[in-house]
This record gives structure tokens, C-alpha cells and sequence, in this order.
């Protein structure tokens, strides 16, 4: 490959030298890179707040085997109705770490790429019952990605009866016949989650869902997620 242009959404952003930054970007086209954007950080620069996290870009890069060179950058999108709320922002930025870990470098991944600008334009919007909305996103990446959680019966027997406890590192839920450890969850939450993920994303807040089963719903999801980027447990 040689010099490139293509959009981007930013994953993740870390200072390199005095005044470069070190970002990963996710390409529709390219899938996730890592790159160099020398002088960055300088005052007046003119890659100066196109690099902060979640921002779409566009940018001109020298590909290279493991980090590619940003010659030029420009902002297409800084969503800032969804920036402009901090539990709206902290819940996207959980579903880019999410990609952040799980993704392949250098492979075009387009389906979780689909998922990601709809739902950051989905929060930019005001869409109601955005953390359903959320709990669905991840659920929809992690099973493009091919880690979708059983809801639907015990992955050690296949029993649908329940009743059921969600275990992570099972992938999913269990019978209390087979194993007593995990989180309890009732088949009617099994259900929905399922349903998360089968419906179109902007559907996504017509699952019938009590906020006693969202709290549940965003537990049990993060639980799984954390188990499957590595994150133990008591890790804040």
C-alpha cells in the first residue's frame, strides 16, 4: 500500500515524543489501523482536536506494515449532542474500547463498522431509550465478531427450561442442573437480550424491558465483555 485517504472513526488516543500522537482508527475499507500523527500536539497545529476520541475523520496516511503516517487529517463529525452528556459519552466510549480490543488489525471488518456509526448517530439524535439502545450495540458487535452469548438454552445441556444463571466464561447462560455458579437471570431478560440482538439496532428500544431489567441487562453485558477483552473482575 502507498499513500491512502479514507473516513475513520477514533478509538483510542495516546502522546508519543513532545509533540506526536499515537491514534487507532477504524476504517470502514481498511478495518482497525494504528498511526502516527507527527506535530499533533503543537500549538496552532492543524491536526489540533481532530484526533479526540470517537471523532470521524478523514485522513491522508502512508500505509505501513504495523504504523502507518498521517499526512493530513480533517474533522467530518465531533457529535456533540452526544458528547455534550456525560453518561451518553462514557456508554460510546465503552462501545470503542469494546472495538478497540476485539478487532483484528489491518482486516476490514465491515459489519461491526455498520453497527458502530449507527449507533453513534442513533445518540447523536436524541434516539429515546438510548441505553437500550447501547446494551444492544454491544451485544450485536460481540456476536458479528463471533462471540454471541447463548440466551436461549444452556450451553452445557441445551435445556430451554431454565431456570438459568448467565455465566461469561460459559458464553453464555446455564441451568441450575448443571451449574450453580454465575448471575441469576430470568428467562423473560434471556429473551430480550436475545431479541437485542436479532432486531435492527434503531428498533433496538421496542424490547419490552423494565429498568430493573436494564440495570440487570448492562451488569450482565459488561461482565461478558469484560471477560471477553481479558479484564478481570475487580479491575475498575
Amino acid at each position: 500500500m502507498g499513500i491512502e485517504r479514507g473516513e475513520a472513526f477514533v478509538l483510542r488516543v495516546r502522546d508519543f515524543a513532545e509533540s506526536d500522537l499515537i491514534v487507532t482508527l477504524f476504517f470502514e475499507e481498511w478495518g482497525k489501523r494504528t498511526a502516527i500523527a507527527k506535530g499533533a500536539r503543537r500549538f496552532k497545529s492543524r491536526l489540533g482536536g481532530v484526533f479526540d476520541l470517537l471523532n470521524q475523520v478523514e485522513v491522508v496516511f502512508y500505509a505501513k506494515a504495523q504504523l502507518d503516517l498521517i499526512s493530513q487529517g480533517a474533522l467530518i463529525s465531533e457529535y456533540p449532542r452526544l458528547k455534550g452528556s456525560m453518561d451518553t459519552a462514557l456508554r460510546a466510549l465503552s462501545v470503542g474500547k469494546l472495538l478497540d480490543r476485539l478487532l483484528p488489525s489491518h482486516q476490514r471488518e465491515q459489519a461491526p463498522y455498520t453497527i458502530f456509526v449507527q449507533f453513534l448517530d442513533l445518540l447523536e439524535e436524541g434516539t429515546p431509550r438510548w441505553e437500550q439502545t447501547a446494551v444492544a450495540a454491544m451485544l450485536k458487535i460481540v456476536s458479528v465478531l463471533g462471540h454471541r452469548p447463548q440466551f436461549t438454552a444452556c450451553v452445557r445441556c441445551g435445556s430451554t427450561r431454565g431456570p438459568f444463571h448467565f455465566v461469561p466464561a460459559r458464553g453464555g447462560v446455564v441451568c441450575t442442573k448443571c451449574e450453580q455458579r454465575g448471575s441469576d437471570i430470568s428467562r423473560g431478560l434471556a429473551l430480550s437480550l436475545n431479541a437485542l440482538i436479532d432486531r435492527p439496532l434503531a428498533r433496538a428500544g421496542i424490547v419490552r424491558m423494565t429498568k430493573e431489567d436494564l440495570s440487570l441487562a448492562r451488569e450482565l453485558v459488561d461482565l461478558y465483555v469484560r471477560e471477553l477483552i481479558g479484564i478481570p473482575r475487580s479491575v475498575q
